[in-house]
């Protein structure tokens, strides 16, 4: 039994999988959602060792651990279902979710029969050539294929209608918008449907790359998911933003199957006009907006209005989203405060966060989209 330089760095990425694994379960556990993340990541130790026992012809010897298959039916209900469990705050497990894993577990109860009754001859998994695998492989191909993409979709759809909602409630979106785990499941699709094609052109007896290519596709998918979960998972524990995601969430159920969000609101004109002017004064008076935590929630509360009414009163009375609308205020601040002879001393990113910004890059971009100047050169000519 050799030992080659690929199955070493099989050894290495488990080791690094558990790892993370370990880490997870250990420190971030709080976090329900992370219990599914320490899942998918042990799940993949499991495939990577599945690879590392294949090529090394353990199977021939003891087929029984060729089970060690089926985890890959497990691996796309994992990141399913830690989205879902992230984004909407769920703190429980849910019955109805075991049936996600009936693939998983009929092909596990599969596997042992056929093993154990020798309907599947294990050296046909160890063939040179992988254009030749027996049809039984093929369809185990697919099935996990058209697994893997669906749930990959319908995690990418969540994450999209979950990001659209998040300015209606936040005025500063750093901390709430999932915009890395969009991007990370993104590239979880593209090693499911590179997969698809490498799996494809086999049926025409053409092998690209002998799965090497997708293989490293996934390890980046992997290790991005793990560490990004891992780094992210002190700031979704904070009951802050645990508050700040499950109004997200509500406002996201409330409007999935309605275009129009207020369309059962019992609010009056007279009410309605109310709300706007102590908005208004409030903002004036007692400027909440220089709270970079500022959320609708809080907001709502200093004037004893519900979030819903408030929400309703910015998105269809002032035209705009509760984002647009605390930052058009913080904005004017900085404008007042950058030509203002006292704070000439005063370094522009301090001003901005004295007006309630605590990001650098979004203060700029939105200076620069608003004023059509950068900061520094609206403070050397204002006017112009």
């Amino acid at each position: 039994m050799d030992m080659t330089l690929p199955n070493i760095a099989l050894i290495v990425a488990a080791s690094q999988s558990l790892l993370l694994s370990v880490l997870i379960f250990q420190k971030h556990r709080s976090l329900f959602a992370n219990r599914f993340l320490g899942a998918l990541m042990f799940a993949y130790t499991v495939i990577l060792l599945h690879i590392l026992l294949q090529d090394l012809g353990i199977y021939r010897d003891f087929p029984i651990l060729y089970v060690m298959a089926g985890v890959t039916l497990a691996a796309a209900q994992l990141q399913y279902l830690y989205t879902k469990y992230l984004l909407h705050r769920i703190n429980s497990f849910r019955r109805t979710d075991w049936l996600h894993f009936l693939p998983f577990f009929a092909a596990e109860i599969t596997l042992c029969v056929a093993i154990l009754s020798g309907a599947i001859d294990l050296s046909d998994v160890m063939v040179a050539d992988p254009t030749t695998a027996p049809l039984f492989f093929r369809i185990f191909n697919w099935i996990l294929i058209a697994q893997g993409v669906a749930y990959m979709t319908a995690g990418f759809r969540m994450i999209i209608r979950y990001n659209r909602h998040v300015k209606d409630v936040a005025s500063s979106v750093e901390t709430v918008q999932m915009n890395w785990l969009r991007n990370i499941t993104a590239a979880g699709m593209s090693a499911w449907l590179l997969f698809f094609v490498e799996d494809l052109l086999l049926t025409q007896g053409i092998n690209v790359s002998n799965f090497v290519l997708v293989s490293v596709v996934f390890a980046v998918y992997v290790y991005a998911m793990g560490f990004a979960g891992l780094m992210k998972s002190e700031i979704f524990a904070s009951p802050d933003v645990e508050k700040t995601m499950q109004q997200i969430t509500e406002i996201d159920e409330a409007t999935e199957h309605s275009p129009l969000k207020y369309e059962k609101s019992g609010l009056t004109e007279e009410a309605a006009e109310r709300i706007v002017l102590q908005l208004l004064d409030m903002m004036d008076r007692q400027m909440p907006y220089t709270d970079p935590s500022l959320t609708l929630s809080q907001l709502a509360e200093m004037i004893a209005v519900s979030p819903h009414n408030l929400s309703e009163v910015i998105n269809s009375r002032l035209k705009k989203n509760f984002y647009d609308f605390v930052n058009g205020y913080r904005i004017d601040q900085v404008k007042k405060d950058l030509v203002d002879p006292a704070k000439q001393h005063l370094k522009i990113l301090t001003i901005a966060f004295d007006a309630g910004f605590n990001s650098k890059a979004t203060f700029n971009t939105l200076f620069k989209e608003k004023s059509g100047k950068t900061p520094s050169e609206f403070r050397k000519t204002p006017s112009e």
